[in-house]
């Protein structure tokens, strides 16, 4: 019980973190098949979200963002965490129960998304 109230603290505190924004609104400018992919991928990223933030930018320096990463990209080290290829204590059982098809639509959502708009340092 404590160690999850540890947890729970430090994530609230990591949430705090101004250093990186958010930006404002995707881009309307997503075709039809994109807000589709839009729409689907956000739908099955909400796990991800309590690591890499609901729209891929995480608050916390430990998770990577993924919003405007390359799709190839997330595509290979997905599949690598789904196969074992790539060991992680979080990402591989994560990543287990992902489909060829849940990869391709996580990649490319995130990919889709606007980068995190980083802060200069004071």
């Amino acid at each position: 019980m404590r160690k999850a109230m540890f947890i729970f603290a430090a994530m609230t505190l990591a949430a705090c973190d101004k250093s990186v924004t958010q930006p404002s609104a995707p881009n309307p400018s997503y075709t039809e098949a994109e807000q589709q992919t839009l729409a689907a991928g956000s739908a099955r990223a909400r796990t991800c979200a309590a690591c890499h933030g609901p729209r891929g930018i995480s608050r916390n320096a430990m998770y990577p963002h993924l919003a405007g990463r390359p799709a190839s990209e997330l595509n290979s080290a997905l599949t690598a965490f789904r196969d074992g290829d790539r060991k992680h204590a979080i990402m591989s059982p994560q990543a287990r129960g992902l489909t060829d098809d849940d990869i391709a639509l996580l990649s490319q959502f995130y990919a889709l998304l606007p980068p995190a708009i980083e802060s200069p340092a004071p």
